[in-house]
């Protein structure tokens, strides 16, 4: 079922929402990811109606359309790091299968990893050109080589489109404080017009009265004044009034572009929070601070795998013997058997081990704060649709047409 198709149902009351199951128990009270970019200022999301002319339809449809923009992009951004998600909990499930065998005294698991650990170190020493990048370093871009180097474009777009939202959004918030310094002056003049007309009002009545009595004390002829300052005033008046309407007009207008303008803006805030958090998201996976240093590892890594090659290649022994493993890690049944041909020192070493759940724990948890956020701007999303719904029962079947078109 798709999420629109959800979406139709709740707000007809045929399913009721049920929380997301990730399906893995894991103890990660303890925070091991360095969550400061979640405390950057992150753009907050406005749902708010308030300044919608529902009884426009064009508005209306506006403001529903950008609401299923929005929940569309709040899903996409789910379902990639749910997958990515369920990946990192195998790999903790591999890790508990890992240790239990270790403590339950599995001697076979425990030697073939020991053998390739021996091996490997004896082939090292007969290495001339290694030593490019430390070995925790090639190991950990052994592990992402398979993501390469679509990895690395993928990182380098994303730094690229996260600019490009970036100057959107500063765009839109130019935009935004035109139109509303525009919406100010044409309130400003209708008040101005206000005031001249009743200035002109009090004046009129007031030299007709002065007319009046100099007619009355001193006999003179005063109809040319009445008619002059009948003119004056009726001049006067009609041009406050024209220049009234015309800004009630702009007022109007102003209001709508930015009705609009906010609209798009919630949009592009939700794209920039995710590329911001999918990028730092990135950069914790591959242990870099951005694509060029990413880019440079992995030059490094080829160069040093190179030569890794050509050494193994004289060595028939680790070939046999990391097979040998990874035959006990299929047994074992691990779910990433050629992840751990290159982690055999966290089979053997607690350590090793600690540090490596650690990893993925911080890596779980920087996924579940990109899923919490997109389910909070969806949900507040798809409430709005619900109470516009309840709030405006004759333009249900509109707003349901609109939610259908988005399946």
């Amino acid at each position: 079922m798709s999420l629109f198709s959800r979406i139709k149902d709740l707000l007809t009351g045929r399913i009721y929402d049920e929380e997301d199951d990730y399906g893995y128990d894991y103890d990660d009270d303890r925070d091991y990811f360095d969550d400061g970019y979640m405390r950057e200022d992150i753009p907050e999301v406005k749902v708010d109606r308030s300044e919608v002319d529902m009884s426009s339809r064009h508005l209306r449809q506006r403001y529903v359309k950008n609401l299923c923009d929005l929940m569309a992009e709040c899903t996409n951004e789910i379902d990639t790091a749910s997958k990515e998600y369920r990946y990192v909990t195998d790999y903790l499930r591999d890790c508990e299968i890992i240790e239990a065998l270790s403590s339950g005294g599995d001697t076979n698991l425990m030697a073939a990893a020991q053998n390739v650990i021996h091996l490997m170190k004896k082939n090292k020493k007969h290495t001339g050109k290694l030593g490019r990048i430390s070995e925790a370093k090639y190991n950990h871009m052994t592990s992402i080589a398979p993501d390469m180097p679509k990895a690395l474009n993928d990182l380098k777009e994303h730094e690229e489109y996260k600019e490009v939202v970036r100057d959107d959004l500063k765009t839109l918030e130019g935009e935004k404080a035109v139109r509303h310094f525009k919406r100010s002056e044409a309130h400003m003049k209708q008040i101005s017009c206000r005031n001249v007309a009743i200035i002109t009002i009090f004046a009129m009545i007031f030299v007709m009265l002065v007319l009046l009595l100099m007619q009355i004390l001193f006999a003179m002829n005063v109809i040319p004044g009445f008619i002059m300052a009948s003119a004056l005033g009726a001049i006067t008046l009609a041009v406050s009034f024209s220049s009234f309407v015309n800004s009630k007009s702009e007022e109007r207008r102003m209001r709508n572009q930015l009705n609009q303008i906010i609209g798009k803006q919630n949009t592009v805030k939700i794209r920039f929070v995710n590329i911001q958090n999918l990028i730092t998201y990135e950069y914790e996976k591959y242990h870099v601070n951005s694509s060029e240093e990413l880019e440079y590892q992995w030059n490094l890594y080829l160069q040093e795998k190179k030569e890794r090659e050509l050494l193994h290649r004289m060595s028939t022994d680790l070939a046999a013997a990391e097979e040998r493993f990874r035959l006990e890690l299929m047994n074992a049944n691990v779910n990433y058997p050629m992840l751990w041909l290159h982690q055999a020192e966290a089979v053997v070493d607690h350590r090793e081990m600690v540090e490596l759940r650690h990893e993925l724990v911080a890596r779980r948890q920087g996924l579940r704060k990109r899923i919490s956020y997109n389910n909070e701007n969806r949900e507040a999303a798809k409430n709005q649709v619900k109470d516009l719904v309840t709030k405006y029962p004759n333009y249900a079947t509109e707003i349901l047409d609109i939610v259908e078109s988005y399946e």
